[in-house]
């Protein structure tokens, strides 16, 4: 990496930056989240993203000479469909939930009966 230099300034290269904030902490999280995003991509074909956020705060009101610089990250990976599965239910007067909808009614079904062994 290599410092870029503009006429008024020299700018550090911004992952040189990241590798020190948190004691090369962020950096390694950011590493690992890409790692854990690009394969659940694959595996679901689904998209994700993986955001880095970067604050620069002054230490102390009014001494803007040394700042703290943090980073979060955050990952959205893809899940697959079986991630949430979900089924339908009804509510009974009580508050229960049920499968077979209270207000529809029963038909009176009843099982086939097997045919008999047929006799050779």
């Amino acid at each position: 990496m290599t410092q870029e230099t503009t006429a008024e300034r020299t700018i550090r290269p911004f992952a040189a930056v990241l590798q020190e904030i948190g004691g090369g902490k962020t950096h390694d999280r950011l590493s690992e989240q890409l790692a854990d995003l690009v394969e659940a991509v694959t595996s679901t074909g689904k998209k994700g993203t993986l955001t880095l956020q970067v604050t620069v705060a002054p230490i102390k009101a009014g001494n803007t000479s040394t700042l703290i610089v943090t980073g979060k990250t955050t990952c959205k990976a893809p899940e697959g469909d079986d991630a949430a599965p979900s089924s339908v239910f009804f509510p009974d007067a009580a508050g229960n939930l049920t499968r077979n909808d209270p207000n529809q009614p029963s038909l009176p079904l009843r099982g086939l009966e097997s045919p008999g062994k047929a006799s050779a």
